[in-house]
């Protein structure tokens, strides 16, 4: 039930484009509900034969993620105006400003609005006359009739508690996959199934490129511009791609690297898997998403140097399977014209598409004030399109991401939400760096992990993609399962048995 619950997800997330619609986050949070309460219903019945992580690190990721979760309800709950002002003086201003009667600790009361917010929504009686104030009668249906005076730290609460569920989920997917899948054999299932994730995204994608009718997987209606297979953002999916094309390549050397154990499936296995990391990473191509394109051809340069420094044995053998699967790439960019590529590639800085390079970096320098506004605990998670409003630049479109999710995570959580994520991702580096590993394979699957992780990470320093359900999703099972290669790795060095 793990397994197929997990396989259910890692495809029907990116298939419901991307996850991002309210009915396709209700399917993902049940089937991962599912999951998490089978993986405690097993694991008090037997327990799995996996080297355990051990009370350092256990405490290492998880106090910092519980704390975080912690801040994220804190968000929630009601304070008074006197309490708001201690913690978030940022928000009381803001709710002193919007909310009459709140700064001297009064309920909101409908009938204090002033007149012309009230006439605003009665209505002209014809052009050219003064709008009235609507009766009295009619208030209840314009606006709520009374509100508490005590609110949450969150501006949106309804957004919060929906990033809360959301992140719920991860954290049980990512304790599941790191709990569950403790055998090789598990492992190379999940990977497997992982890219071919990724390769049934991107041949949709390269089809519906190739036969485009304005239509979202050629039904669904709609005014689409930077669409890619079922994503509606193809920087969404560059960034979902993008992450597996290392892991791909990770495969191929694997089952090339174990020639001798497997010798009638060796070379069908190489192809495969060949073919796969080409027609993904071809796929980012075709979908002109700058910054997967950059990210994606760092990921497979930091793979590329981590197998030179790792396998001094095999670097010729390695260097053939990479060049071959780099020139069949540059094959595919070559016929679907690389002048488009070099013309997107172009317009980084200026040009075509806002918001441009140029444009985010200004927005950004915009963001430092909202962030001194509310410096310590944040707007409340999710919150940033709405926080954003009162900052943004003047005659400009209304931002709903950051398009820097480090950023984001600042003007959302404050300084303390920061740290705890700055934290948690110093104590996983400090367990997933310089592994003990011995087998040449794991330390392909190990450099194809990283490797994908790190691009998927330096993609969202201009990019918003990390709030996208199937990316998170992929961050979470990826990150599980490297986790889990190098605990169990490591303790097979060490003297007596495995406990």
């Amino acid at each position: 039930m793990i397994e197929i619950g997990v396989t259910f997800l890692l495809f029907f997330a990116p298939f419901a484009f991307g996850g991002v619609e309210l009915w396709a986050k209700g399917v993902v949070q049940i089937i991962t509900g599912v999951v998490v309460a089978a993986w405690l219903l097993g694991s008090r019945r037997h327990r799995e034969r996996g080297v355990p992580l051990g009370r350092a690190r256990t405490a290492a990721l998880g106090v910092p993620i519980g704390l975080f979760l912690l801040l994220v309800f804190v968000q929630l709950l009601p304070l008074s105006p006197a309490w708001m002002a201690r913690l978030a003086p940022g928000t009381h201003d803001l709710y002193e400003r919007a909310l009459p009667g709140y700064a001297q600790g009064r309920p909101f009361q409908s009938a204090d609005l002033v007149p012309w917010l009230l006439a605003d929504h009665a209505g002209a009686t014809g052009a050219g006359s003064v709008l009235s104030p609507p009766e009295p009668a009619s208030l209840p249906s314009l606006f709520p009739t009374s509100a508490p005076v005590n609110r949450p730290l969150s501006i949106y609460p309804a957004q919060t508690r929906d990033r809360l569920t959301q992140l719920l989920c991860w954290v049980g997917l990512f304790a599941v996959v790191a709990g569950h899948y403790v055998t090789p054999e598990r492992r190379m299932r999940l990977l497997a199934t992982a890219v071919f994730s990724g390769l049934a995204v991107s041949i949709v994608g390269i089809i519906q490129q190739l036969t485009w009718n304005g239509k979202l997987l050629w039904i669904r209606e709609g005014n689409y511009l930077g669409v890619f297979g079922p994503f509606v953002n193809r920087n969404s999916y560059a960034a979902f791609a993008g992450t597996l094309v290392p892991v791909a390549l990770a495969l191929a050397l694997e089952a090339a690297g174990r020639a001798d154990r497997r010798r009638g499936e060796t070379l069908p296995r190489v192809v495969l898997w060949s073919f796969t990391a080409m027609a993904i990473w071809g796929g980012v191509f075709l979908s002109l998403s700058r910054g997967g394109i950059l990210t994606t051809g760092l990921s497979i340069l930091a793979m590329l140097l981590f197998l030179l420094a790792y396998s001094r044995s095999r670097r010729t053998f390695e260097l053939i399977v990479l060049g071959g699967v780099v020139l069949f790439c540059v094959g595919f960019v070559v016929w679907i014209g690389p002048g488009e590529v070099v013309e997107r590639l172009g317009t980084l800085r200026e040009g075509q598409n806002v918001p441009t390079f140029a444009h985010r970096w200004k927005a950004w320098a915009r963001m430092l004030p909202m962030i001194d506004n509310h410096q310590a605990l944040g707007t409340g998670l999710g919150t940033f399109r709405f926080a954003f409003m009162r900052f943004a630049p003047p005659a400009e479109g209304w931002w709903t991401t950051a398009h820097n999710e480090y950023v984001e995570v600042v003007t959302d959580t404050g300084v303390v939400g920061a740290l705890l994520v700055a934290t948690g991702l110093a104590a996983y580096l400090l367990i997933v760096v310089r592994p003990r590993l011995r087998d040449h394979g794991d330390r392909y699957l190990y450099a194809g992990m990283a490797a994908g992780l790190a691009g998927l990470l330096i993609h969202s320093i201009a990019n918003s993609s990390l709030q996208v359900p199937a990316n998170g999703l992929l961050v979470a099972v990826l990150g599980a399962l490297l986790l889990r290669l190098v605990v169990d790795r490591g303790a097979r060095r060490r003297p007596g048995p495995t406990p």
